[in-house]
């Protein structure tokens, strides 16, 4: 396929990719006319910005690091904003994560059992213990939304070290940070869903360098890897192209031992929140997922034949040559297929739900890693 043709799919992609999940929080807001409008005048503008990025690249320029702090204080300053009014529940229902994180880390504090409760949007608590864990040092300073600036700065820095250029990374930010409205709204009302895959990214990350040093960085990555997924169980998916990737970086026996001390890690993080009825806790919290599926025929048993389809996906990551991008794309893939199916049909079945592709975001952000680094790699080989 020509440079430029190769590029202009990875537009069309990266384009299709914000429309995916921004279209429903602009109808949301605005009347047809003008959502149809506000989207067409963003495809346009994140066209022309990305050949602006593809021309700025070839000079192999660097841009300064001051871009990413005014970034990162614009962010911090909606934060400081909008979080407030969040906790007022003025914005249509609000968003429950935050507060089903402090229902969680409240329970344990109290020696209960912390998957009981409801949030006061009557849903039950999701996050696994691995988020209530690295929640907790900001519940014990009476804040648990200021993780979210620890981690947005933190995946800033990753950004920055992803990319060959610092320009493509700024892009990324902007577009999917500032500029998917549902994304700033789970940041500034204390959500944890993009956190949740920052620091798996990072830890990701963090892993595959550690290959290159000592066992002693690698052990470390690996406990943190488990660590962060213990956060929410669509992560797991993640192992598989992770897995395939370590395989061809390093000897099977340090592969083999790796994933064993991710696992246990995990497995350390977790069971003890069940105990004393591990499994049947853990299948009870897991199954919270199932009203989820309740749009799609059940002739189809979703619950079993989307978790194996994404298998199949992860899977397919011992068949090519596989590098961090190719990982990401990989899970985004994967995860497409888990979030997809209830997704959409929520979306043909309410309006109420349509709203719901905002969970769609994971798979977005996974997508766009792997479409920017290749629209840049294709940019200096050209």
């Amino acid at each position: 396929m020509y440079p430029t043709a190769h590029r202009f799919i990875l537009i069309l992609s990266i384009c299709a990719a914000w429309v995916l999940i921004s279209w429903a929080s602009v109808f949301k807001y605005l009347s047809h006319g003008k959502a149809a409008l506000t989207m067409v005048l963003g495809v346009v503008a994140i066209a022309l910005g990305m050949h602006w990025l593809d021309r700025f690249n070839q000079r192999d320029r660097q841009i300064g690091v001051g871009w990413f702090v005014l970034l990162f204080l614009i962010l911090t300053a909606a934060f400081a904003v909008l979080y407030p009014i969040s906790l007022k529940h003025t914005l249509n229902a609000g968003s429950d994560r935050e507060d089903a994180l402090r229902l969680e880390l409240s329970a344990i504090l109290h020696h209960q059992y912390p998957y009981d409760a409801h949030t006061f949007l009557g849903n039950p608590p999701t996050p696994l213990p691995g988020a209530l864990l690295l929640a907790a040092p900001f519940f014990a300073f009476g804040h648990i939304a200021w993780q979210n600036l620890l981690w947005f700065a933190l995946f800033f820095i990753f950004t920055v070290h992803f990319f060959r250029h610092r320009a493509t990374a700024l892009f990324f930010l902007v577009l999917f940070l500032l500029f998917v409205p549902a994304d700033l709204f789970d940041f500034t009302s204390g959500g944890d869903y993009l956190t949740n895959f920052f620091y798996l990214a990072i830890a990701v990350a963090l892993l595959i360098r550690s290959l290159d040093l000592k066992s002693e960085a690698s052990f470390l990555a690996a406990l943190f890897l488990g660590l962060t997924l213990s956060s929410r169980i669509i992560y797991a998916i993640v192992l598989l192209p992770l897995l395939a990737l370590t395989l061809q970086r390093t000897s099977r026996s340090r592969a083999l031992a790796l994933f064993i001390v991710v696992l246990l890690a995990a497995s350390a993080v977790t069971f003890p929140i069940f105990t004393p009825h591990v499994f049947t806790h853990l299948s009870q919290q897991l199954g919270q997922s199932s009203p989820k599926l309740r749009y799609i025929p059940s002739a189809l048993h979703p619950g079993w034949t989307l978790p194996l389809l994404a298998i199949v996906v992860g899977g397919t990551a011992f068949f090519i040559r596989m590098n961090l991008p190719r990982l990401f794309l990989i899970f985004s893939i994967a995860s497409f297929v888990l979030l997809a199916p209830f997704v959409i049909t929520f979306a043909l079945h309410s309006e109420k739900l349509r709203y719901n592709f905002a969970y769609l975001s994971v798979s977005v952000l996974a997508f766009s890693l792997w479409a920017f680094s290749h629209y840049e790699s294709h940019s200096v080989d050209s």
